[in-house]
């Protein structure tokens, strides 16, 4: 080669490679001008789209709360538009203070005549008919109050006095006429609501002569509302209150005052926060996306908040595609302009020589392992579009349908199975294929007759698209379906089913004679449990713990002496160790048997208490199986309900009161006892 020829090429490279750098920092440019300006878009899609499901949460979740508010309204009108009460205010309304505190036996030595002494003794019928209002609703105090904020009449025997509060809101009910809701306090009790509802004279109705004062305890009730299910696991809610000008986070034991930045910014958005990046009202949270709903009536405002972290990691998911794409677009861009000017020197044929050679080795490659695979499968395979054809089996296939595969390939459905097993597959294929986006299997059991013996095949459907065809309206849909004979599994499943009825009919018969008192009992906390654990939303072995428990629940009775069962009297301390011994003896016997669920432990642990004052090894709270704590409140509440040589039986509602609020049980549990028992199945299943 010469040397202008030498010096002709190495020209030419340079400016080849001048003109590819320049052409990748033009393209670099517009990919990243690209990127940047759909980033935003999606962000701002994005949290559009996340706000429009907080809204729509906090939407949902205020109106719980004035369902609740409503309900609470209707409740208190029970008392103020109750004629008693109407005409026992207006015959105090402008009585001298001492009498009407005689009247309420608050004033000692003063003499009561006429109607004074009269309506002195109406007092304790109507104070105990208010008692059991208060009880039955599970309200803290309940009470009449005159204008002079004197106590007219209160379901308390020793009422607490009013605060200043308490007595200017009773002022305002009388002088507005309408309800007046306290800002939330700690108490005992844990949160407490305050609200005052005017009385009205029953002679002149538009008089109004005291105010109804309650006090609801709202604890459960804001945990109710803040813990509904949200568009995020990590997403946190919470209730807070308008105290006169200062806003508060309703904590236990007291409500928390905000942090001065978020004072200012509810008070100018008079409750309703727009979704937005700010300070959380949880101490040590940080910063959050947050967004609030103004319940005016209560003055609350219901607040949902996302870690700013998690919703950062929804952006970035969101943003990811942007820039892979267009990485991946600028990468293609650079190659295929690299590919173009190796074009220009000839070099095209023999590279793609190179490439479908390489390209067949592997397809080659692959498909001796799909045929060797196809061959060894046991499960069959085959593929069909959404018009019933099929496309191409496996032999195991062919074996069950007791065909050559060549008669199956190209085939119709109705023309390989029965009408009613094509029907039942074709449905499935065009249900897996309408949904590909989704990339969500189907399945189905079917009955197929193989050899003379009818077998059950689980048969399973995943979608697919032909993806040689370039337009998608054009490619053939359907679905690549497999068939498992699960016949030998489904009938040794159900032997081993029967053996455990079995067992557990003879332990539940054996119980009820060794304690004729507990005849019945588990098979009605097992009836009551399975509804107890649907309502609560166990999965099928946290139910068939609970049912099978139940069942078993006084195994450990049988090692115990009969006498000492049916003994009447108070038991000795030797006979309560014998007793107490219950739940080791339902261990060893069960804790062998192979149920394949923590039958066992669910027995050992149900006579533990939630505060740990149970019995055998003091276990508290969530150390307790879940289980077992609902077998607890099941077999406590049977007992009650259930008569015994020395007492009747109890009312299924009182029963639950009496569960209600005892730290020995779950009161989440005992919830969903109540709800179950106030249906129509749950008295059946009492009763039963």
């Amino acid at each position: 080669m010469s040397s202008r020829e030498l010096v002709s090429t190495s020209g030419l490279s340079k400016k080849t490679l001048l003109a590819a750098v320049g052409l990748a920092l033009v393209s670099g440019c517009i990919t990243l001008f690209f990127c940047f300006s759909q980033s935003e878009n999606r962000r701002f899609e994005v949290l559009h789209n996340y706000e429009m499901r907080v809204n729509a949460w906090l939407s949902d979740a205020a109106q719980s709360v004035d369902i609740w508010n409503g309900e609470m309204k209707e409740l208190r009108l029970r008392v103020s538009d109750a004629e008693t009460y109407r005409l026992f205010s207006g015959d105090l309304f402008g009585l001298d203070k001492r009498v009407t505190g005689a009247i309420n036996n608050v004033e000692d030595g003063v003499s009561l005549s006429g109607d004074a002494a009269v309506l002195s003794e109406e007092v304790p019928a109507i104070r105990r008919i208010l008692l059991e209002f208060m009880n039955y609703n599970g309200l803290l105090d309940a009470r009449l109050v005159n204008k002079e904020g004197q106590t007219i009449l209160s379901a308390l025997s020793t009422p607490a006095p009013l605060t200043s509060d308490q007595t200017g809101a009773t002022l305002r009910a009388m002088k507005t006429g309408q309800s007046v809701f306290l800002p939330v306090r700690g108490g005992a009790n844990g949160l407490v609501l305050d609200v005052f509802e005017p009385v009205y004279d029953l002679e002149t109705p538009d008089k109004c002569v005291a105010v109804f004062m309650v006090s609801v305890p709202v604890l459960s009730k804001v945990t109710q509302f803040t813990a509904r299910p949200k568009q995020n696991d990590m997403s946190m809610a919470a209730m807070l209150q308008r105290n006169k000008d200062i806003w508060e986070n309703m904590q236990v034991p007291e409500p928390v005052r905000l942090p001065d930045v978020l004072q200012r910014e509810l008070s100018k958005a008079r409750g309703n926060l727009p979704f937005a990046l700010r300070q959380s009202v949880f101490e040590n949270i940080g910063m959050v996306y947050s967004m609030s709903s103004f319940i005016p009536e209560l003055n609350w405002s219901l607040i949902q908040e996302t870690p700013v972290s998690v919703v950062d990691s929804m952006l970035f998911r969101a943003e990811l595609p942007i820039y892979a794409v267009s990485f991946l677009g600028w990468v293609s861009f650079m190659l295929l302009s690299g590919m173009l000017w190796w074009m220009s020197f000839g070099r095209q044929q023999r590279s793609q020589a190179a490439e479908l050679r390489r390209l067949n080795q592997i397809i080659s490659r692959q498909k001796e392992l799909l045929d060797s695979v196809n061959v060894s499968l046991d499960v069959g395979l085959f593929m069909a579009d959404v018009k019933g054809q099929i496309r191409v089996c496996n032999p195991a296939l062919a074996s069950i349908l007791g065909r050559k595969e060549q008669e199956i390939s190209e085939q119709s459905l109705f023309s390989c199975f029965p009408t009613e097993q094509a029907s039942t597959i074709l449905d499935h294929i065009r249900q897996v294929a309408l949904n590909q986006k989704t990339g969500r299997e189907e399945g189905c059991e079917l009955t197929l007759e193989r050899d003379g013996e009818k077998r059950l095949y689980r048969v399973t459907f995943f979608p697919f698209l032909d993806s040689s065809e370039t337009d998608v309206r054009s490619s053939i849909r359907g679905a690549v379906v497999t068939m498992k004979d699960i016949t030998e599994f489904r009938r040794t499943s159900e032997r081993m089913r029967q053996r455990q009825r079995s067992l557990i009919e003879a332990f539940t018969r054996a119980e009820e004679s060794a304690d004729p008192y507990l005849a019945g009992q588990s098979r009605r906390m097992a009836d009551l449990g399975r509804m107890v654990a649907d309502s609560m939303g166990l999965s099928e072995d946290g139910k068939n713990t609970v049912v099978m428990g139940s069942l078993l629940s006084q195994v450990g009775k049988l090692f115990i002496p009969r006498e000492l069962l049916t003994k009447k009297g108070k038991l000795t301390a030797e006979e309560l160790d014998l007793v107490h011994q219950v739940p080791a003896h339902a261990h060893r016997l069960m804790e062998s048997v192979d149920f394949d669920l923590p039958i066992a432990r669910a027995l050992y642990e149900m006579y533990e208490h939630m505060d740990g004052s149970g019995y055998p090894n003091g276990l508290s709270g969530e150390r307790i199986l879940p289980e077992a704590r609902i077998i607890a409140v099941l077999n406590a509440f049977c007992a009650m309900v259930s008569a015994r040589s020395y007492r009747e039986g109890m009312d299924a509602k009182k029963a639950v009161d009496e569960l209600t609020g005892n730290p020995c049980f779950d009161q989440t549990v005992v919830e969903h006892l109540r709800r179950v028992v106030e249906t129509p199945e749950g008295l059946f299943a009492i009763r039963s």
